[in-house]
């Protein structure tokens, strides 16, 4: 168990490292936000497989929802107020809750990783937030984009991951078998 995981380290410690070292080269403006998809999916232990296609889902509706939750803010209240940030986060969110009311457990919290992700990553660019600049929005669209790669990037070696660990596993229960069979 403890070489398994002491791989398993090892082979996320390489990933990241050309995921970081790449990921502006890729689109993703972001590479952090792999991370913690990765982070979410392997919190889910052997269970991933089962939750896997909500979990995409999910990867793909939060950012959607982080670009409305941005372009409501900018483009429908008020700008330049908290007020008007707070709102739309609330109201996006409750969308969240709500489209992922049938499989709340697998869809809710990549949704609310991939919105926080989104706003997290558009935040960067302080003039997307400050100003109402030209090229507001098609970067804010490059960074969706980039957000949702990133996303389902994490998710990849996730299952990666959890795969060579679910063969690991099984190999060892092989051979325990095998041992208690001998004797």
């Amino acid at each position: 168990m403890l070489k398994r995981n002491a791989v398993l380290a090892v082979a996320l410690a390489i990933v990241a490292f050309f995921w970081i070292w790449f990921f502006e080269y890729l689109g993703a403006r972001a590479y952090w936000v792999a991370l913690i998809a990765f982070a979410l999916c392997m919190a889910y232990g052997f269970d991933l497989p089962k939750a896997l296609p909500w979990m995409a889902i999910g990867a793909i509706i939060g950012p959607l929802l982080g670009i409305l939750t941005y372009i409501l803010f900018m483009r429908v209240f008020p700008l330049f107020v908290g007020l008007s940030v707070a709102g739309a986060g609330a109201i996006l969110i409750l969308v969240a809750g709500l489209l992922s009311l049938y499989k709340m457990r697998e869809m809710l919290p990549m949704t609310l990783v991939g919105w926080g992700s989104f706003l997290g990553a558009v935040s960067r660019f302080d003039y997307l937030i400050a100003e109402k600049a030209v090229e507001a929005l098609p970067r804010a669209g490059f960074t969706l984009v980039g957000v949702m790669l990133s996303l389902l990037m994490g998710i990849l070696i996730a299952v990666a991951l959890n795969s060579l660990a679910a063969l690991t596993a099984a190999g060892e229960a092989g051979r325990a078998s095998t041992e208690g069979q001998r004797e």
